[in-house]
């Protein structure tokens, strides 16, 4: 399937604001306000989640909707699946969801589709999709997790062709164990060191910047033929910042790169010391989710497929322009 970079989702915002506007007077004309729900397996204490839920509002608000956002402060798959029971018991109009384990949120899922309550998978995809384990829901909105990890693999491998070194080691820590996305990015980057005969493994890190920050100096200590690490979002990516000032590591000296964005991988990829970050657009998940669940709820309209919000690619050549619509709340 292919992607929809952000020239092909922009006549896609586009005709949805359009539709929005031509229906404004029947939204506005309803007799009780529509809500939408959105569970997902993070929330306001991790940065990227900020940007979705800015997006949700945005829609929301021209919408004249009431939404919710349901989630643990920073992150918690099995919490998802009590989200989920207040999602329902909001009677909403539509619901959107992550999918990082199905089985978490299985029962809710079932129980919309009784209902008659359209849901939409956002951010995350069901890992289960074309199989008879599959949630069912209407379509993905979000990045191709495996793609952004292919991406990482193969700017390492520029980079270091570019410096005349060679790879000899790949670390991919995961900070979400299960978790299905950040699974795919790391099986993204490994079938690109499988095909170039590179070793590489994963290691188990969390949240905790500090903590992780530890993981990552030991494995390195264990591990000196390492030369390369994918990091998995925002915070292994503080938590690497702060391994590579403990170990006094230079730019470039370990080939680094991550997934999302926040003001400390900005500083990094402008200092060198991440190659690039890939960017799913997260303003788009909230923001077209609650969108198409308007749509698909009143007028059971749904696009042809999933949309893709990602990957796209923040380096040194673009990452000064996404500062400043970061400053925006948009990227």
């Amino acid at each position: 399937m292919k992607h929809l970079t952000l020239k092909r989702v922009l006549p896609i915002i586009i005709i949805v604001v359009g539709l929005m506007a031509a229906i404004t007077g029947g939204v506005m004309a309803q007799s009780s306000q529509l809500t939408f729900a959105m569970v997902s397996h993070g929330g306001v204490g991790n940065p990227f989640w900020i940007v979705v839920i800015k997006g949700m509002t945005d829609a929301c608000a021209l919408l004249n909707a009431n939404c919710q956002w349901l989630s643990e402060p920073v992150d918690g798959v099995p919490q998802m699946a009590g989200h989920w029971d207040d999602a329902l018991a909001l009677n909403p109009a539509g619901i959107g969801t992550t999918a990082p384990n199905p089985d978490v949120i299985r029962g809710g899922v079932e129980t919309a589709h009784q209902r008659g309550i359209p849901v939409i998978i956002f951010n995350t995809q069901d890992p289960n999709v074309g199989t008879d384990q599959s949630l069912g829901a209407l379509f993905y909105i979000g990045a191709s997790e495996f793609s952004g990890g292919v991406s990482n693999a193969k700017r390492i491998l520029a980079e270091a062709a570019a410096d005349g070194k060679t790879v000899t080691g790949v670390v991919c820590p995961i900070q979400e164990v299960g978790h299905s996305g950040l699974e795919a990015r790391c099986s993204g980057v490994e079938s690109v060191m499988d095909d170039a005969g590179i070793p590489h493994q994963r290691l188990t890190i969390n949240n905790d910047v500090p903590a992780s920050a530890g993981t990552i100096e030991d494995f390195f200590a264990a591990n000196a033929d390492t030369n390369a690490i994918t990091l998995l979002g925002p915070n292994p990516s503080s938590s690497w910042h702060l391994a590579v000032q403990e170990m006094g590591q230079q730019p470039r000296q370990t080939y680094a790169t991550t997934h999302d964005t926040s003001s400390e991988i900005y500083q990094m990829i402008q200092d060198g010391y991440l190659l690039q970050a890939i960017d799913q657009q997260p303003y788009l998940q909230g923001f077209e989710t609650i969108m198409w669940l308007y749509l698909n709820s009143q007028y059971k309209l749904a696009p042809g497929g999933d949309i893709f919000t990602g990957p796209g690619v923040i380096d040194k050549s673009n990452v000064d322009a996404i500062i400043t619509l970061t400053a925006s709340g948009y990227r």
